[in-house]
């Protein structure tokens, strides 16, 4: 029903809204009467605004709304443009708009100083490749025949065939062993050099070099060198002509010496044992050699002998590859008095090259400089495209401060690494606080001199580590030189667990420690084949016979079977290997813990803002249980992640969590273990 009380217009401002109201059908029929009584209603409570009433008589009853107060409505359009156009309000617009935007600015300001002066943890310094890598060392001639001539001896083209092997377990250099021409194609070191320019048949050509450096870099490889700067061969053009005629144009190009009494000039001795001197009938004079009698030492006093190893290092770095590791360094150089004796160490037996202090033959100021200009050399292919060459020095058995001396400093560097053999040295196997001596007292070494440290476990010229320490410790011994600070160096076939192979006769000889070989025994048994199969020949030659034997184990010691073990020998070693990659790690503190014993060596790897790892060794003769509950950074609880290949407890297999307060190790097996460090 619609009001006839309301109208269809909208009241006016002032105005009093009409009411609505509901009428009975009864009242329709006296309409004018209601109308009159309502209207006089109205009028008595005109101030009864927005009230609802209900009201009931005996003739009518309805429902009245009051009227509504619309009194004010809101601002019209041109009251609101005065207001928008007084300068008043207009300035307060604009300052309230100034304000938001320069609160806004400082609250921008005010966080990014937060950002940049808060407590954070420093960036750690960048490393180079050759820090954050591994350096794989090959023998040429053992690792892979190609097969191009079916001699059962390795090449450089084999090496070219395997470059896959290198990818996959992550290393990212290759050290190759001497490859230059030597005085017969079948050299026992590589080191009688005839021609440092040329390569020796058995292992190719320079094209074969080019193409091996050039696929290497492909896969991210870099070629490094072994090169041998301190003697040559005695076929050499050089020694031929410096025998023949003493003032010819090489006849101070080796260190050549009157006798004296009868007999050599002084005391000094060879390596090998006895003198370090030989006569030679056509010069009648004595050449001087630190190793044997055809291995005359060059003399690098000489300016003509520097030059020419200088430029030879420019070739080969021409040549495509990344850098060298200069073999028998210590030795460059002899004091110019060759008229002086060195003294006798008194206990040691006479004739032994122990037996006397080297102080004229070894170490010399003279080496150092020279050693630097090489490093100079490299320096310069360096500065034209911005690629590091290494420099590694093969120190042998220099230790402390003589060792520490061929890092150079920040005015002169010299080596990037001087190659540390302390864990070849013990052959009598280790023991937790032996362990903790060797590693800490290093370190703290190398800290000292601002360098980096490195560490090689073998080498062809010691016992295989399988062989030397027992097969049992392979894993273990890989945890601890892959993933405390600094350059772990492979030997090749290591990885898998190879072991020393008799010779053809049957005989494993003797090899002295400290890359210090006898004049008779070549130690072959650590240069066998690489052993990629369980076939007659390993995988590594087409032809009937290898070079040398192989070994009795390789049904299981063979890289294709273990390539599909995951607890083998080569799946730990990559393991490890990858987990360098993590910063505590990289870049993180080492902490050897309070648990070492003799037969217990444990240590962490820490670094804020990332998982800590603790590696725990057991080097004893039973099964241990291990208690970190009072190591201050280390939680309750810890997890799994690596554990040696013989490893058999149920609470410690990949990825479970482990009680801290009691974390089993079995004899000579080896544990990685992640966790959330403790601050």
């Amino acid at each position: 029903m619609m009001n006839e009380n309301y109208n269809g217009v909208e009241p006016q401002k002032g105005q009093i809204a009409p009411k609505a109201r509901t009428e009975s059908i009864e009242s329709l029929g006296s309409k004018s009467e209601s109308r009159g009584s309502l209207a006089q209603q109205t009028e008595e409570k005109a101030g009864d605004l927005g009230q609802v009433k209900f009201t009931k008589n005996t003739e009518d009853s309805a429902v009245e709304i009051g009227a509504v107060d619309v009194s004010f409505a809101g601002m019209g359009k041109e009251e609101l443009m005065k207001y928008a156009n007084d300068p008043f309000w207009i300035r307060v617009r604009w300052t309230l708009f100034a304000l938001f935007w320069i609160c806004w600015v400082a609250m921008l300001v005010i966080a990014i100083v937060i950002v940049v002066l808060a407590p954070k943890c420093p960036a750690p310094a960048p490393l180079e490749y050759w820090q954050k890598g591994v350096v794989y060392s090959v023998n040429p001639k053992s690792f892979q025949d190609s097969g191009l001539n079916q001699d059962g001896k390795g090449d450089l083209r084999g090496i070219i065939g395997r470059l896959n092997h290198f990818v996959h377990l992550g290393v990212n250099m290759i050290s190759i062993s001497p490859i230059f021409a030597t005085r017969d194609d079948d050299p026992p070191y590589g080191h009688e050099i005839v021609n440092f320019l040329e390569i020796n048949p058995t292992y190719g050509d320079l094209q074969d070099l080019k193409d091996l450096t050039t696929a290497a870099k492909q896969e991210g490889l870099k070629i490094i060198l072994d090169l041998v700067i301190n003697h040559a061969s005695t076929k050499h053009p050089w020694f031929v002509q410096s025998a023949a005629d003493a003032r010819g144009d090489c006849g101070d190009c080796f260190v050549w010496h009157d006798g004296k009494d009868g007999g050599p000039p002084n005391n000094w001795l060879s390596i090998f044992g006895n003198t370090s001197w030989t006569y030679d009938a056509d010069r009648k004079q004595y050449y001087y050699h630190v190793y044997g009698p055809d291995q005359p030492d060059l003399n690098l006093r000489s300016v003509k002998v520097q030059n020419e190893l200088k430029n030879i290092t420019r070739f080969w770095l021409e040549q495509g590859v990344s850098g060298f590791r200069l073999l028998s360094v210590p030795y460059l150089f002899e004091a110019a008095n060759m008229t002086v004796d060195e003294p006798q160490i008194p206990g040691i037996s006479p004739g032994s090259y122990a037996s006397l202090d080297h102080i004229h033959t070894k170490n010399l100021d003279e080496t150092y400089n020279f050693v630097s200009d090489l490093r100079a050399v490299l320096q310069e292919f360096e500065d034209k495209d911005g690629e590091h060459r290494v420099l590694f020095v093969e120190a042998e058995d220099t230790e402390g401060a003589s060792a520490m001396k061929y890092y150079g400093d920040a005015t002169k560097p010299i080596a990037d690494l001087p190659v540390n053999s302390k864990f070849i040295r013990q052959q009598a196997g280790f023991t937790g606080l032996g362990l903790k001596k060797e590693i800490l007292s290093y370190l703290e070494q190398v800290s000292q001199v601002h360098g980096w440290p490195n560490w090689v476990l073998g080498n062809g010229d010691t016992e295989r580590v399988a062989s030397r320490l027992g097969s049992k410790l392979i894993d273990a011994m890989a945890m601890v030189q892959l993933l405390i600070p600094g350059t772990p160096f492979t030997y090749y076939g290591d990885e898998i667990g190879m072991e020393d192979v008799p010779s053809a006769g049957g005989v494993i000889l003797s090899c002295p420690t400290g890359n210090k070989l006898t004049a008779d025994s070549h130690c072959n048994q650590a240069r066998s084949p690489y052993q990629w199969d369980s076939s007659n020949t390993v995988g590594f030659t087409n032809a009937s016979t290898p070079w040398y034997p192989v070994g009795s184990n390789t049904d299981t010691i063979n890289a294709k079977d273990q390539m599909g073990v995951t607890n083998s020998y080569l799946n730990i070693y990559r393991e490890l290997v990858n987990l360098r990659k993590q910063p505590a790690i990289m870049h993180g503190s080492m902490s050897v813990l309070n648990v070492t014993t003799e037969d217990i060596f444990a240590f962490t790897r820490i670094r804020k803002g990332a998982p800590g790892y603790l590696v725990v060794l057991n080097l004893g003769e039973k099964e241990a249980s291990v208690d970190f509950s009072t190591e201050p950074t280390i939680p309750t609880e810890a997890q799994a992640v690596i554990r040696s290949s013989t490893a058999v407890s149920n609470s410690t297999t990949r990825g479970s969590k482990v009680d801290t307060a009691s974390v089993p190790v079995g004899v000579s097996e080896g544990l990685v273990l992640s966790f959330v460090p403790k601050y």
